[in-house]
């Protein structure tokens, strides 16, 4: 079995990238683990996701750990902003790390292999039932630069009108909104997602519709 430190450092000969320290680096990540600060390591790990606690110095140079998440492939998965009728799809899906339910637009995880417009397009197909008429890349997005080390691909597609939303996966209503209406819910407060208002704002800069008024 091998411990922490050892699954961390086969990571670390795996993808080097992640352990880069560019010029100006406010935390420096330590070729190797100091005595003090520790555990340093891998703290979990999954099909989806790991967990790790770097060793580093920071600027005032004390060495110390530093947690961070990445995904266990690397990409983040793919949203999309999915668009009937010139309204935009938005899912009411529960989710367990806030304990609320939030509107959003359909994610998720890639499988072995995929691509992020691959992953949109299955994700779209499973959550809302229909395919993407048409698609298209929006961008990059790392949903939260503080914790988050992977990234995903942002879409917006062309869509038939969504099918049943799916209870067993936390999802109990699917909807249509209109570019008047998404306002609405952001200036109440409704729309908290960061996938989906990175989506929006995508959508609304390029003028794709409905959002091309």
């Amino acid at each position: 079995m091998t411990t922490p430190e050892e699954e961390y450092e086969r990571l670390r000969r795996n993808w080097p990238d992640l352990f880069d320290n560019p010029p100006g680096a406010w935390s420096v990540i330590l070729d190797e683990f100091p005595a003090e600060g520790g555990p340093y390591g891998i703290c979990y790990r999954d099909q989806y996701l790991i967990l790790l606690r770097d060793p580093v110095r920071f600027p005032d140079g004390r060495i110390g750990a530093y947690l961070r998440a990445v995904q266990a492939n690397r990409q983040a998965g793919a949203a999309v902003l999915a668009t009937c009728d010139g309204r935009a799809v938005l899912m009411r899906h529960f989710r367990h790390a806030t304990r609320e339910w939030h509107w959003e637009i359909p994610r998720g995880s890639p499988e072995p292999g995929e691509t992020p417009e691959q992953t949109a397009r299955r994700e779209l197909e499973e959550e809302i039932g229909v395919p993407a008429r048409s698609i298209e890349f929006l961008g990059d997005f790392y949903a939260d630069t503080g914790v988050v080390g992977s990234k995903a691909g942002l879409f917006w597609a062309d869509v038939a009108h969504p099918r049943d939303s799916h209870p067993e996966e936390g999802i109990d209503r699917i909807e249509l909104f209109s570019p008047q209406q998404l306002d609405l819910m952001l200036d109440r407060g409704e729309i908290t997602d960061s996938f989906t208002m990175a989506a929006l704002l995508h959508a609304r800069r390029r003028g794709l519709a409905p959002f091309s008024f």
